[in-house]
């Protein structure tokens, strides 16, 4: 039995081999082969899933709740994008930033970046530039204030990576590519040129697109040392967020909060005066039955800065409104139809 097994095998490999042009390297990419019909479908599905607001703090929860990485936690993003009308720039222009950890969180530096969007027929894909905002202080919650649309520019010609965006299954995927065939010169995904102060500069970089879901892996290296992103090469995997509404009673009162369905959370004093904290996340649950992840939102009362769950309720993924009633705290959440502006930095 082991001698017709590891013949099948042997044949196998060598069908394998048979298939493979003379001299193919074992790891070539995929070929891609889109019209443009196909191409435009590709930047419809890129207009209307990427605008929005994202969160990490499904992953996170994940992380410290059932297991951490060996590298420690992912970052703790609350992505925006909005598309922006500034025809100045193009007709498909978006503008991003990343808070830290929430939604009212810091301004993380640089992170405001301009993308313009096109189809290049000649490469078969949806094309992005990017490029960060020059004196960002102005421009910070940019898709609160279209009165400045008109007034941002990119040097596009200064672009060196571009971000080439296809279809792979029901997602879309965007990957860099050096922006000429030198600055191609690692492969795909990746991007090379020398840098302004003439170290080698080095990007890696691929974002995966669904209406629910953006993984993001990005890594830079100057000389060979990486300064963003992470070793062990995973995406941050964000989700989008929904708002809500949260009526809360407690010890202190009555109160209204805007928040959301991915880590939105407040503070709310129980019957014997201990102040806690109440967090909203939708996020993918190991499942009650033992086996798999379950999508589900649920209203958490926990102490502040600690992941034990002292009283919970559970709801659907984008149920309508949820309610959690314990310790003399009741918090009832209502699922609203769009968001207020950005909380100023």
């Amino acid at each position: 039995m082991k001698i017709r097994c590891l013949s099948a095998r042997r044949a196998l490999l060598a069908l394998l081999a048979a298939a493979l042009p003379f001299g193919a390297p074992a790891n070539a990419a995929p070929a891609y082969d889109f019209d443009r019909p196909e191409l435009e479908a590709i930047l419809e599905d890129l207009i209307a899933w990427l605008p929005g607001e994202w969160s990490s703090e499904p992953q996170l929860h994940y992380e410290r709740t059932v297991r951490v990485p060996v590298e420690g936690e992912h970052d703790p993003w609350y992505r925006t994008f909005a598309r922006i009308d500034a025809p100045q720039i193009g007709p498909y222009v978006f503008y991003g930033q990343i808070n830290i950890a929430s939604r009212d969180g810091p301004l993380y530096g640089r992170s405001q970046v301009i993308y313009v969007a096109s189809i290049d027929e000649a490469r078969g894909v949806v094309l992005v530039r990017g490029q960060a905002l020059m004196d960002g202080e102005k421009y910070i919650n940019l898709q609160d204030h279209p009165e400045l649309w008109k007034q941002v520019t990119i040097d596009e010609p200064a672009i060196n990576c571009d971000f080439i965006w296809r279809r792979d299954g029901e997602q879309i995927v965007g990957v860099l590519d050096g922006r000429t065939e030198d600055k191609r010169r690692d492969g795909p995904g990746t991007c090379s040129f020398t840098s302004k102060s003439g170290k080698a500069f080095y990007s890696d970089a691929e974002w995966v697109l669904g209406p629910e879901t953006l993984w993001l892996y990005d890594i830079n290296k100057l000389d060979g040392v990486r300064f963003n992103g992470r070793a062990d090469r995973t995406h941050t995997r964000l989700g989008r967020a929904r708002p809500y509404v949260c009526r809360v009673e407690d010890a202190d009162g009555r109160r209204t909060v805007e928040s959301y369905d991915r880590g939105g959370s407040g503070a709310a004093k129980s019957a014997d005066g201990r102040t806690l904290q109440w967090t909203l996340l939708r996020s993918r649950y190991p499942a009650a039955d033992g086996v798999g992840l379950d999508d589900e939102l649920r209203l958490m009362l926990h102490e502040p800065e600690s992941t034990q769950v002292l009283d919970a309720s559970r709801a659907a993924p984008q149920a309508p409104r949820i309610s959690l009633k314990a310790r003399g705290i009741r918090v009832d959440c209502s699922l609203e139809a769009k968001f207020g502006p950005l909380p100023a930095g």
